[in-house]
């Protein structure tokens, strides 16, 4: 999904090319994503913004709410710009003293959601946003206070958006391999250095990602990877040269280093550092 160095840089870009615009009626290409009528999806945007994992359009005292999922990624393009296969919805853009305009939303897999709602209305199955992990109010104690009366997994936790407004899939494992931490520890099991690491690893990975997207301005719809040291990774280790791995973690597949990541691997019969695959 796109996640949250990826919205950082997303939603700026659309702010400053949709506010003081108005989206007229969409094209829909894959209705599926919708939970509102299309017809109603119109109006003058006044604002956009990240809200945790979704991007929020303030339109009149309405707010239209997308929820990327897995797959989803947005486009501005001119009208009448040949229209790709993943196409969900199109928004003409008009108005503010700009040339026409199309926002696209893309999703090959149709997992999205874009809702329709009153301002500060929480649609059902977009999750609370989560303590800011790049803000003041995220410490060490205050980490440690999350993690303490989880049983779950540790990366199970990191991708609970209610708690922490921070990540996915990917930033996960990449956060887990930087602080040197199991993907299948159980969260209250972790140390006071370990929970210490993990605070750490959190600042610098997320922080070193949105920085790293925003130098190099990719296109809109184009979601940049390449500088992660884990997550699609299938050679050795960046940091010891160990073959990375790869197991499940409660239906979310995890990369890691059995070596790197190795205080707390033994988790209930297994061993991750001798399995031969780590699957």
């Amino acid at each position: 999904m796109p996640e949250r160095p990826d919205l950082e840089y997303v939603v700026p870009i659309l702010r400053g090319a949709l506010r003081g615009r108005v989206l007229s009626t969409p094209r829909v290409r894959k209705p599926v994503v919708l939970r509102a009528l299309a017809a109603d999806l119109v109006g003058p945007v006044h604002d956009v913004e990240r809200r945790g994992h979704t991007v929020v359009l303030s339109i009149a005292d309405r707010e239209l709410i997308v929820s990327p999922m897995l797959a989803g990624r947005f486009q501005l393009v001119p009208p009448g710009a040949k229209d790709p296969a993943d196409l969900a919805l199109a928004w003409p853009v008009t108005g503010g003293g700009g040339e026409p305009a199309e926002l696209r939303y893309r999703d090959d897999v149709q997992m999205g959601k874009v809702y329709w709602v009153a301002r500060g209305e929480l649609p059902a199955g977009v999750p609370p946003v989560g303590l800011d992990v790049l803000g003041p109010a995220f410490t060490i104690p205050a980490l440690s206070a999350i993690l303490k009366p989880r049983r779950e997994q540790v990366k199970i936790v990191l991708m609970d958006k209610s708690v922490l407004d921070a990540m996915g899939n990917a930033y996960a494992d990449e956060v887990l391999w930087e602080a040197g931490v199991h993907p299948k520890l159980p969260a209250y099991k972790l140390t006071l250095p370990q929970v210490a690491s993990l605070h750490a690893a959190i600042i610098q990975v997320l922080g070193h990602a949105r920085d790293e997207i925003r130098r190099r301005a990719p296109p809109l719809d184009e979601k940049l990877r390449d500088f992660l040291h884990v997550r699609g990774k299938v050679g050795p280790c960046d940091r010891c040269g160990t073959k990375l791995r790869t197991l499940g973690v409660r239906g979310h597949d995890a990369y890691f280093c059995p070596q790197c990541q190795s205080e707390g691997a033994k988790v209930g019969i297994v061993d991750w550092r001798k399995t031969p695959s780590g699957g």
